[in-house]
């Protein structure tokens, strides 16, 4: 692989990092933010969960901490979604769980927009 082949294939790992980081936000988004969850259906966010995830399988498949971080990511995500689902509109947990899912999601956020300063740094390398 040549150094500019190689250079282009780093750069896409990384764009899909951020992507999967700005996505799995996304879906903690949209247990506060009703015009989030209208915009995007949460079938077709997990699609795209998904598919960001298998694209990034063969990298993540080479370095197990990097897989094994970003698995607890998704885990507390999962975590934090299924427990605001399965609470009523009326249960004073609900709202617990909305500020949890801000407080999360911002830092998923954060670090989607780093890895996207990267990418953009990298590209104009």
């Amino acid at each position: 692989m040549t150094e500019g082949t190689q250079d282009n294939v780093l750069v896409e790992i990384a764009a899909n990092m951020g992507k999967y980081y700005s996505f799995l936000a996304q879906s903690l988004r949209a247990l506060y933010d009703e015009a989030m969850a209208a915009q995007l259906p949460a079938e077709l966010l997990e699609s795209q969960i998904a598919e960001v995830w298998k694209a990034m399988g063969p990298a993540l498949g080479k370095n197990q901490v990097v897989k094994g971080n970003m698995e607890k990511v998704a885990e507390e995500i999962s975590r934090i979604r299924k427990a605001y689902l399965a609470t009523g509109a009326q249960d004073p947990k609900r709202q617990a769980l909305k500020e949890e899912a801000q407080r999360y999601g911002a830092q998923v956020q954060e670090k989607a927009r780093v890895i996207s300063d990267l990418v953009g740094l990298f590209r104009r390398l």
